[in-house]
């Protein structure tokens, strides 16, 4: 029998936008919210037969744990940019399995995909009404190509046919994060921190639609955070300088 331990509380409900955007997606195309590994891979023959791990969403990658009293799991990272999501190491998958040791009864593998821009809250909630009066923190998990991309959908939460929503697209490429949208459903948050991933240095300079802010130092390498405290009501530009 399969034992699968969940998300921890506090990061799953960080994701609850992430995964609510994900939902709206299906909704619109019938975009799978779940993804084999194959489905995002579809060229790397290996996925093929992998059951246990899956993507959520399309940048979250779950790798369960599916036996009982182990401390271990392997799973198989194609070869793509991953980084922990508790940690934020930087993974380079090689198109082969790789055991994460030392895993508590309460964790399990998880790995944000290079490429992916998250919209997280800035800390966990026990209920959404209280989630949602919690701040974003926008993750940047910058991929080998050094680009990133992601989206989000916000609406009321409650209505059949919301009345308004707000859509957001953001785009990193060339040392430079986009965000812009419609903000219709207003938010009544702001985005108080952005989180880069992967960065091969650490920016000198950081303008903020255009005005110079104090540059905070990197956490570790190719980690860097700005606290930016934006009222998220309209669309931005965060310009890293060397």
């Amino acid at each position: 029998m399969h034992v699968i331990h969940l998300l921890p509380l506090p990061p799953r409900y960080r994701l609850l936008d992430y995964l609510f955007t994900a939902f709206h997606k299906a909704h619109l195309d019938g975009t799978p919210v779940l993804h084999p590994l194959w489905h995002l891979f579809p060229k790397d023959q290996a996925t093929y037969g992998v059951d246990l791990q899956f993507f959520f969403g399309d940048s979250i990658l779950v790798s369960p744990v599916t036996q009982e009293n182990v401390t271990s799991v392997t799973a198989y990272l194609p070869k793509a940019t991953f980084y922990d999501f508790k940690t934020y190491e930087k993974i380079e998958g090689q198109g082969q399995n790789v055991t994460f040791q030392n895993i508590d009864y309460t964790q399990i593998p998880v790995h944000i995909r290079g490429g992916s821009i998250l919209p997280l809250r800035a800390a966990g909630a026990m209920t959404t009404a209280d989630l949602r009066k919690t701040d974003f923190e926008i993750l940047v998990a910058i991929g080998a190509d050094g680009k990133a991309t992601g989206e989000l959908y916000v609406d009321d939460g409650v209505s059949i046919s919301p009345p308004t929503s707000t859509r957001v697209t953001f785009e990193y490429a060339n040392g430079c994060l986009t965000v812009k949208g419609s903000f219709e459903y207003p938010l009544g948050v702001k985005v108080s921190t952005i989180r880069f991933l992967g960065l091969q240095k650490t920016p000198k300079r950081v303008l903020v639609d255009e005005k110079e802010v104090k540059v905070a130092s990197a956490q570790k390498e190719g980690a860097f955070v700005i606290n930016s405290d934006l009222p998220f009501t309209s669309g931005f530009t965060v310009k890293l300088q060397d």
